[in-house]
């Protein structure tokens, strides 16, 4: 079951707070992880030696109740046992005095009445009892008395051996509890784990709390994987166990494992139909889609039913946050402070909703509430330091940190994001008007050098389109590989995508080949998307809808949309598989198949266009002006465009229609015959063909097979006519330029095929391949402003291409630009610095550009990898 006292409240948020998944995303057809029943189970209950009483608590305490026989009756200690198991908190039978004190106790915790459990716990001495009365105090937010409840338990653990399995698992959960309440949670870290293994390992093998237990002490330290193996276990031995279905449902909430967390709800509603964690988890998984309203609802039937449930009025307030009324969510707070004065559950959590809403400055306030609260607990300062690092506030999140490891240095995500960020404000650094670039010295500093001319070119562009320009400079973090990436914009290192933009900052992965790294891409291209999330957030207060975030970053992307992208979304509008509007938001997460996310990226951007096409493009700047204002999703749409959900959607789909058939996609009528020829080609006679072409003239799949037919025979010219009329039936397709391109090497002579070698590499995204051959081409015919831009392009996408390098120095130098020139060979160097002819070069580029100095010390560095190098020569010592 679910304890409800501050202590364990804490460790369950940090696990649905922290930034990066718990246990790998299943297949959507294994949302649940594979349970493997313990042999212990039967073993225990057909056990000779038990009497009838004996095997009924055991089917009980191992959540085998469904096995009672039918005509077994419950003593009434039993009775409330299993109400505990199911979380049956408020049932009446913990009304009654002879229920054992420790259980009714446990139940007043759990429903949020400390005070209660901590009279019922007055005389009691035992560890267990020691220990709900500190989480009763904590509850209450009276630190003081749960530390001196707690603290007689580390000398008895030091002088004496305690030998009953329930009593050690709660004296070892009473040490961590009382090192974090002393700001030392990893003063007995370890000796904790020792003792709940000797639970499991010397005194009772199928006792499944000590395994919760460890489960919460590991994913308090962001070590979530070994929690989840620990949860498992514990599943093993007690398949109904509320406790560890509770922890992998927050887990998978906090991994935006959405379908998972509804699973996990499920399992809980066949334990108890109104389980309590379930109502929970679901209202924690709505408040992270942002799914306020749904999720208030759910808070305000609990708290009627729990009035003083300190998590469920914690996340009243966060409710209120998210969204943005201060006045109720001031009122929220002070509702939780009623009851729990100085307990800093409810500031923790409103500021870390607020955090994930991208709301810093308000986040901010909350966090250092309840930091201030609770200045022993590393969370909130975790928190507040990732905050910061994303918000762009270096030096105040190395404080944070460094706080933060100092109180617990076995947390991962603190100690990981502390070192990362130690390093990076090691970084070299390149400003700009607008923007500020970080990168490791060494090899990254060749992409780092292109970026200041195009960042420039980018912000104008992008200011320009959105009427808005930040109000701070952007840094850009380029980060080593993927796990720095990871490190740097969650903390955990084992999360990464090739860029990501917090606000102010944009981090990203060189793109380059090579352990941990993402491989090409069209950097300028990625950053543009980035740079249009930071636009947008600061112009609308960061309360832009994600749809409409997405939609503006991906329609300001120079890249077009592939042609795998226009027939997902021709068969989305004709299928009717599109997104309503107020759909649209889970298509990004909470994808119920794998089209769904590239489907609501692609819709979204579908949708930006049509508006700037129908309504003008001031329509979008209004638009984020509301949401700016505060204005909901779609009554910003409606109010900015006139019309109704309804009439946008007719009207969008009216207008898409149009598209898919200009993209040569829409439905063509088609014959049996041409059906079954489409599907198999083979044995059709090329006079068939022509009578088809005639039955079903611009017919684009027709036109497509006579195409690669014509590829298929010796008559070049032939092929050319045929490729070129499907190009022109159906334009969103790259294969007739590939094809033109083959014609033309076929023939010897890649200019006559210049225009699809430039359509193929406008809309190409990871290599550089097709602008490295017009780069050659366009140099062939003397045109080298041409071939300068063609092998640029090229660098976009593979920057660290020492070769590209090469022949942009060597185009440049035919354009007798030395400087960019010069640019190219540096950055070669980079490159591969163990080449001595890369120093030659810049030795003989320095001496062109009579800077002696420099030629010197680069024919110096020559001669150091190669002494028989030529470089001699550029000496200023050397012979004439």
């Amino acid at each position: 079951m679910i304890n409800r006292s501050l202590k364990t409240c804490l460790t369950l948020l940090a696990l649905l707070f922290a930034a990066a998944p718990a246990y790998p995303h299943e297949a959507q057809q294994n949302l649940l992880p594979e349970i493997e029943p313990s042999p212990l189970i039967r073993a225990l209950i057909d056990d000779e030696l038990n009497d009838a009483a004996a095997r009924t608590n055991l089917q009980i305490f191992l959540g085998q109740w469904e096995l009672l026989p039918a005509e077994t009756e419950l003593t009434t200690n039993q009775r409330a046992r299993l109400a505990l198991q199911k979380a049956d908190w408020d049932n009446a039978i913990f009304n009654d005095p002879e229920v054992d004190v420790l259980l009714r106790a446990k139940a007043n915790i759990e429903r949020g009445e400390p005070a209660a459990a901590i009279d019922l716990l007055t005389d009691q001495d035992s560890a267990q009892a020691s220990l709900l009365r500190a989480q009763a105090y904590e509850d209450l937010g009276q630190v003081t008395q749960a530390v001196q409840t707690l603290r007689p338990w580390r000398d008895k653990l030091r002088g004496d051996s305690i030998e009953d399995p329930a009593e050690l698992t709660a004296a070892a959960q009473a040490l961590a509890a009382l090192a974090r309440l002393e700001g030392r949670p990893a003063q007995d870290y370890q000796l904790t784990l020792n003792l709940l293994g000797k639970v499991r390992q010397d005194l009772n093998p199928a006792y499944w709390p000590a395994l919760i237990a460890e489960a919460d002490l590991l994913i308090e330290k962001d070590n979530s994987r070994e929690g989840v193996d620990a949860l498992t276990a514990a599943l093993g031995l007690n398949p109904n166990c509320s406790e560890a279905w509770d922890r992998l449902g927050r887990l998978s909430v906090r991994g935006y494992a959405f379908d998972r967390a509804s699973a996990v709800i499920d399992r809980l509603h066949e334990i108890n139909p109104t389980h309590p964690a379930a109502d929970l988890i679901e209202a924690r998984s709505l408040l992270q889609q942002r799914d306020v309203t749904s999720a208030q609802a759910i808070i305000d039937a609990g708290l009627s039913r729990f009035p003083q449930h300190r998590e469920l009025l914690a996340l009243n307030a966060s409710a209120k946050a998210l969204n943005y009324d201060q006045q109720a969510t001031d009122k929220a707070l002070a509702r939780f402070d009623a009851v729990s004065p100085g307990n800093p559950l409810a500031a923790y959590t409103v500021g870390v909703h607020l955090s994930a809403a991208r709301q810093y400055d308000w986040a901010e306030a909350m966090l250092r509430k309840a930091v201030e609260q609770s200045p022993n607990w590393p969370s909130p300062r975790i928190e507040l330091g990732l905050l910061l690092l994303q918000a762009s506030h270096d030096e105040q999140a190395l404080e944070e940190l460094a706080a933060a490891t100092r109180l617990d240095p076995f947390n991962k995500r603190a100690a990981n994001q502390l070192a990362m960020l130690k390093e990076l404000l090691t970084y070299d650094r390149i400003e700009t008007d607008h923007f500020v670039i970080r990168y490791k010295p060494g090899i990254d500093e060749a992409l780092a050098r292109d970026m200041p001319e195009q960042l420039e070119t980018i912000y104008r562009d992008i200011t320009g389109r959105f009427s808005h320009e930040p109000a701070r400079i952007t840094r850009i973090d380029l980060m080593p590989d993927e796990q720095y990436f990871a490190v740097r914009i969650t903390g955990l290192p084992d999360i990464w995508t090739i860029a990501a933009a917090t606000g102010d900052g944009i981090a990203l992965t060189p793109p380059r080949e090579g352990g941990k790294q993402s491989g090409g891409y069209d950097w300028p291209n990625v950053i543009r998307h980035e740079f249009v999330h930071t636009v947008t957030l600061d112009q609308t207060r960061n309360r832009i809808p994600h749809w409409f975030t997405e939609a503006c970053a991906v329609s300001s992307e120079t890249v077009p949309r592939s042609y795998d992208t226009c027939q997902l979304l021709a068969g989305a509008l004709q299928n009717d598989k599109l997104f309503p509007l107020d759909q649209i938001n889970w298509g990004f997460i909470r994808p119920k198949s794998p089209t769904d996310r590239p489907l609501a990226y692609a819709q979204s951007d579908w949708m930006v266009k049509y508006i700037d096409a129908t309504f003008g493009h001031q329509t979008l700047i209004n638009m984020l002006t509301l949401y700016h204002d505060g204005v909901p999703n779609i009554d910003a749409l409606t109010q900015a465009t006139g019309v109704t959900t309804d009439e946008f959607m007719t009207g969008f789909k009216k207008w898409a229609t149009q598209q898919v058939a200009e993209w040569g996609l829409d439905q063509q009528p088609t014959s049996k015959r041409l059906a079954e020829v489409l599907k198999d080609p083979t044995g059709v006679t090329d006079t068939e063909l022509v009578d088809l072409t005639a039955e079903h003239p611009g017919h684009p799949d027709l036109l497509r097979l006579i195409a690669e037919r014509a590829m298929q025979g010796d008559d070049l010219e032939n092929a050319r006519i045929a490729v070129i009329r499907y190009a022109e039936s159906r334009p969103v397709d790259p294969w007739p330029h590939r094809a033109l391109v083959q014609i033309a090497l076929d023939e010897g002579d890649t200019g006559k095929a210049l225009d699809s070698l430039e359509y193929l590499d406008n809309i190409e995204d990871s290599s550089g391949r097709w602008a490295f051959e017009l780069a050659k081409a366009y140099r062939r015919q003397g045109d080298y402003t041409k071939a300068l831009n063609a092998i640029e392009r090229a660098l976009h996408r593979e920057p660290y291409q020492a070769g590209y390098r090469e022949l942009a120095a060597t185009i440049a130098l035919q354009k007798q630009n030395n400087e960019q020139a010069l640019q190219q060979v540096y950055a070669a160097s980079l490159i591969e610095p163990d080449r001595a002819q890369h120093q030659l070069r810049l030795a003989a580029l320095y001496t062109r550009m009579d800077e002696p100095d420099k030629a010197d010390a680069a024919a110096r560095r020559a001669l150091e990898i190669d002494p028989d190098s030529p470089a001699k020569r550029f000496l200023i010592d050397a012979p004439d």
